[in-house]
């Protein structure tokens, strides 16, 4: 059985709080990481490195248990289970498994060579936390250096069911060379610096010819420079949140709602403007009259509905959420904008 703890928002720093492990359930992280010498840029003090500061404890010590931490990288996903004979892939190795000659020990993780290393198994860490006898607590401190950039993995895991429940407490760090960011959401702090940084440009342009040309502004053009102070206000809270995020290790929910929200308003006032020009207004029209209060309605319930998809999308795990649950936060956006280019 392979279990993921839910946390939300995201972080790279995750904290454990005296959360149950269970026999025959495995904890997985999986994190883009960098080489120093591959990382896209670095600080002067670079590490590529997992740090484990792990305590262990079992509140029923019945017996001699066993809790297992691998490190590894996603090319090596192939050295890890087994085959039962129902065709299932099986990441522990049971008593069944291990009779029919499929792994070697039961009650550990399946690794080729069981956790001994050989010239096809380099990248493999593993380290056993051992119960002898009625022991109820163990530990890991450790640092887990990266020697290949890519996505990594590690488990936790609990095989033998003789450990019984294991309360799990402490913290794994995972730090590239330019901070906590994952390497997969790097990209998006210099992007959204570069924006901002346009943004402001255009900004300051855009009030300046307001200004210089003020007495034939039309509404449409005060209009245009309030989505482009949305824009600027958007991309200024998500490079934010992301340099907070790889300063330090974790992501706050109220800076994503922040961003959430900023993005949402300057779509919903995208749609609008571009809709009341296509009504004529500002053009042709001085006024929409009886259409003004269902534009509003329109934008109102679009504005609300993205809202809270993306606010779900960005803090909860909707995306290992069923079909069923993504159709539900997506289809009333979907219908909504059909409506609006309708």
């Amino acid at each position: 059985m392979l279990s993921l703890p839910l946390l939300a928002p995201p972080a790279n720093v995750y904290v454990y709080a005296q959360e149950a492990l269970d026999p025959n359930v495995i904890w997985a992280r999986r994190v883009g990481m960098w080489t120093v010498a591959e990382a896209p840029s670095r600080t002067v003090d670079s590490v590529a490195e997992v740090r484990l500061s792990l305590r262990f404890e079992r509140p029923a010590a019945a017996g001699p248990g066993l809790v297992q931490l691998l490190f590894f990288h996603s090319s090596e996903l192939s050295l890890l289970g087994t085959t039962d004979s129902d065709g299932r892939r099986a990441l522990c190795c049971t008593d069944r498994a291990a009779a029919a000659g499929a792994c070697r020990r039961a009650g550990m993780l399946v690794v080729r060579g069981d956790g001994e290393a050989d010239e096809q198994q380099p990248g493999v860490w593993v380290r056993d936390v051992p119960f002898r006898g009625p022991e109820a607590t163990g530990a890991v401190d450790a640092t887990v250096r990266v020697s290949r950039s890519g996505v990594h993995y590690l488990l936790l895991a609990s095989c033998a069911p003789s450990t019984g429940s294991v309360l799990v407490s402490g913290s794994t760090a995972w730090l590239n060379p330019h901070g906590y960011l994952p390497a997969e959401l790097y990209a998006f702090l210099p992007f959204f610096g570069a924006m901002a940084a346009l943004y402001s440009a255009l900004l300051a342009l855009w009030v300046g010819l307001c200004v210089r040309h003020r007495s034939l502004l039309l509404p449409l053009q005060v209009y245009i420079g309030g989505v482009i102070l949305l824009g600027w206000l958007e991309a200024v809270t998500w490079y934010r949140d992301y340099d907070l995020f790889n300063a330090g290790g974790s992501r706050g929910v109220v800076p994503i709602v922040l961003g959430v929200l900023a993005s949402t308003a300057k779509k919903t006032v995208s749609r609008l403007l571009l809709l009341v020009v296509c009504l004529g207004y500002g053009v042709v029209r001085p006024t929409l009259g009886a259409t003004a209060s269902r534009v509003c309605a329109l934008g109102i319930a679009y504005g609300v509905a993205s809202a809270l998809h993306d606010i779900a999308a960005n803090v909860s795990q909707l995306s290992e959420a069923s079909a069923p649950l993504r159709l539900l936060g997506i289809l009333p956006v979907f219908v909504l904008d059909v409506l609006f280019y309708w």
